[in-house]
């Protein structure tokens, strides 16, 4: 089993190089196999140290399969908020595991938990703040449109959603916004369908000129930092024949999440 030092040597390989390349650290440490790296991790899992538990949870971040999987449920219901909160955030390799998904679920309806492990668990649902690469998955999209049919979550998803790229689940939920009787939400979907997407002003932050032109020619999406953004190759499309007005009401009408 990997000592807790060559753990924390993979856990700032990993976040260094986004999980890619850590293939210096992994000869320094004799070249454990994939199999090595989870089941380390997944038997830090029980730690009484919160801190290993964390630690073993940013390595399994980078990890897949049902055995880690497994050690990342268990942080899901971890009673520590800092580790159930770093275990959310382990998520994305995981999402096509329904036991991960419907415990991301339960997480964002339980009332009794603080509001902002709620919205960590509901945003990881909902694309986790753009960053999901590909298409919902299957367990993923039948828990959105549980959850989409209580008022209090549909902003919160809407907004997830219209920060992803128009995958066919992705469009299928969008649909059922464009559809809706509430103006802001079906404005804000077609806007989306239409060729825009959300993006978060500080992902342009290596690019100043960039950043604040769209600062002065975007229109905002949601409080200060939410802009809308045509989608690559979409720059010359008009959603749905909308006024800029009334394309603005779309972003600025609801202003909360749970």
């Amino acid at each position: 089993m990997l000592s807790i030092d060559n753990l924390k040597a993979l856990r700032e390989a990993y976040s260094l190089t986004g999980g890619s390349g850590p293939e210096a650290v992994l000869r320094r440490i004799g070249d454990p196999t994939e199999q090595a790296i989870v089941a380390s991790a997944v038997e830090r899992m029980p730690h009484s140290d919160r801190n290993v538990r964390v630690l073993a949870l940013r390595v399994l971040a980078y990890q897949r399969g049902a055995r880690a999987m497994r050690g990342v449920l268990a942080g899901l219901n971890d009673e520590k908020r800092r580790v159930c909160a770093v275990a959310i955030q382990a998520c994305p390799n995981y999402l096509a595991h329904e036991e991960i998904v419907a415990r991301l679920e339960a997480i964002a309806r339980e009332a009794g938990l603080k509001r902002k492990l709620r919205r960590r668990a509901l945003s990881m649902l909902a694309g986790d703040e753009g960053r999901l690469c590909g298409d919902l998955t299957p367990a993923v999209a039948a828990a959105l449109e549980r959850l989409m049919t209580e008022p209090e979550y549909r902003f919160a998803l809407l907004f997830g959603l219209v920060r992803l790229d128009l995958h066919p689940r992705v469009e299928m939920i969008l649909e059922s916004f464009a559809t809706s009787a509430e103006t802001g939400e079906r404005q804000m979907a077609r806007r989306a369908q239409a060729g825009e997407r959300v993006i978060h002003i500080d992902g342009y932050s290596a690019d100043e000129t960039l950043q604040r032109w769209i600062m002065e020619n975007c229109d905002r999406a949601h409080g200060r930092m939410y802009y809308w953004l045509p989608r690559a190759g979409d720059s010359q499309r008009r959603p749905y024949g909308l006024s800029r007005s009334e394309q603005r009401d779309a972003g600025d009408e609801r202003s909360h999440a749970i």
